[in-house]
């Protein structure tokens, strides 16, 4: 049931039909071109060796694991360079839902080739390959960050992190909301922080310098939490 004044998410428009058609082709083609690296180094290597020999059985175990690093790093190349390439990156503003709406076009996109990345970089933890990954793709992310695990950062070219803060596991960091609107807003993590696990930060948030933010808190869109202070809580609130 359509509400009054809901908008369509989709209709039958040739500028809504020919940007669906994007947001499968432009994610196959990229992961197409990520997994063709690995399957061409299997392929030549199952030519060279016997797998009834126990240790080239081995060496053939090994080499799986060398083949999922190869599809880390051909996954980030090839989703950065159609982000990139497509100038998926999008800005703080107020956006329609519907296919229509060019943002919401490119925010669908842009999800679509940046969640399975991160996704499978996460399976093992790899903080500095994700800061690497999320700095090509728009995020301005600083020195030393650490980002403990299963963290989920929904927005990363809306999103600054500073040097030497650490994100724990879990936590979750948005820069958007779907509301009567996409809204997008900024968030900006300061120098020397640290964001306990499972925690949610919302839009328009910023959390200056020298912030603990404690675990299983809930930072509510648009807040400021001051340089050097403690909070912790749902909402967030100081501990003195």
């Amino acid at each position: 049931m359509k509400y009054k004044g809901e908008e369509k998410k989709f209709d039958l428009s040739l500028v809504s039909i020919v940007r669906m058609i994007l947001i499968f082709a432009v994610p196959i083609t990229a992961f197409s071109i990520a997994i063709f690296f690995p399957a061409i180094f299997l392929y030549f290597l199952l030519k060279i060796i016997d797998l009834s020999n126990i240790l080239y059985f081995f060496i053939f175990s090994i080499a799986i694991i060398l083949s999922y690093l190869i599809l880390i790093f051909s996954s980030i190349f090839s989703t950065a360079l159609f982000i990139n390439g497509l100038r998926l990156k999008y800005k703080e503003g107020r956006y329609g839902k519907s296919l229509k709406d060019k943002t919401a076009f490119k925010y669908t996109l842009y999800f679509a080739l940046y969640y399975p990345t991160y996704k499978l970089i996460n399976i093992f933890v790899l903080p500095p390959i994700k800061s690497f990954y999320l700095s090509l793709i728009g995020c301005k992310i600083g020195k030393n960050v650490f980002l403990a695990g299963e963290e989920w950062i929904a927005d990363p070219c809306v999103i600054e992190i500073g040097d030497n803060t650490m994100i724990g596991g879990r936590s979750l960091i948005t820069g958007h909301l779907a509301e009567d609107k996409l809204i997008v807003k900024k968030v900006k993590i300061g120098k020397n922080c640290l964001i306990g696990g499972e925690s949610f930060i919302m839009p328009g948030v910023t959390i200056e310098d020298n912030v603990v933010v404690g675990a299983k808190s809930l930072v509510t869109k648009n807040k400021i939490l001051e340089s050097g202070k403690i909070y912790a809580g749902l909402p967030v609130k100081e501990i003195k």
